[in-house]
């Protein structure tokens, strides 16, 4: 499916290479892409933010890195933002050693998500803030404190390391880094099958677990079940399809996973409190903008 996006640009300013926005309470804005790193951090409840055909479900207290050029979009149900935008330009000066200025071009050169978990307690949020204040109050010399505090997140964000943990049943060192490893196989392998016919028998032996302890930590890490989690995902992929294609709801829903029309509009009124008419009514003409 043709996905229409845009080149964002304009977005910076009055030239200045940092641009911090915190959007409102609802926020959904359309696939796009600029030459500018962004990073989104999430103060409310939840954050859907798609990059390319993915979607990704942040809770409160995540982050979200995406890289120059990849083509992003913000779905209905994201919920208060804090979106920081720079230039690469502020960290390519010569006077930075080689072997640190690799580093941090590797930490920018992928779209990458940040568990809350993984951030260290309060620091990565008080250079938010510190930064956010600034780019507010506008006091003296506050351009040069903006790029200090982007420094400082910078070096929080290079610091991070996640904390250890007791192991876990199964012989698996439940350590946050294991438990992301863990999701990202599940979740890798619903975001190729989620059309299909899937059964938890085919996801363990893809990952190479039992089923029965498969499940027991997918729901001790998300709080779903697998399943629940399955269907939430054919309903955002279906959310998609409402909003740039001009497929008959039957087909979408049929193309998405879904055996019949009543399991579909049932599903889809549970997280959206509308049934998928109302939802492409309401939302396919939406044009959202970004409130600084």
């Amino acid at each position: 499916m043709a996905v229409p996006t845009f080149l964002e640009t304009g977005h910076m300013p009055e030239g200045f290479p940092i641009h911090v926005i915190h959007t409102g309470e609802q926020f959904s804005f359309a696939a796009h892409w600029h030459e500018e790193v962004e990073m989104v951090f999430v103060r409310g409840k939840r954050g859907r933010i798609g990059v390319y055909n993915q979607v990704y479900e942040l809770e409160q207290g995540d982050g979200m890195i995406i890289r120059p050029g990849d083509v992003h979009y913000f779905l209905p149900g994201t919920e208060k933002l804090t979106i920081i935008l720079f230039r690469m330009e502020l960290i390519s000066g010569s006077f930075i050693a080689e072997h640190d200025l690799l580093d941090t071009k590797k930490l920018f050169n992928k779209t990458a998500v940040m568990p809350a978990c993984l951030s260290k307690e309060g620091e990565m949020k008080n250079c938010i803030d510190a930064l956010s204040a600034e780019a507010k109050n506008r006091d003296a010399g506050y351009r040069w404190a903006m790029i200090a505090r982007l420094y400082d997140l910078i070096v929080c964000l290079l610091r991070t390391k996640a904390p250890c943990a007791e192991a876990a049943d199964h012989g698996l060192q439940a350590t946050p880094a294991k438990k992301f490893e863990f999701i990202e196989a599940v979740c890798s392998y619903l975001e190729q099958h989620y059309a299909e016919s899937i059964k938890l028998e085919h996801i363990a032996e893809h990952i190479k677990f039992s089923k029965f302890y498969m499940c027991k930590l997918f729901k001790d890490i998300k709080g779903v079940t697998l399943m629940e989690y399955l269907n939430h995902l054919r309903i955002i992929k279906s959310e998609w399809a409402l909003l740039f294609s001009e497929s008959s709801i039957l087909d979408i829903a049929i193309n998405h996973g879904f055996n019949n029309m009543n399991s579909y509009n049932r599903l889809f009124k549970k997280y959206n409190d509308c049934t998928p008419t109302e939802f492409r009514k309401k939302h396919k003409t939406m044009n959202a903008k970004y409130e600084g």
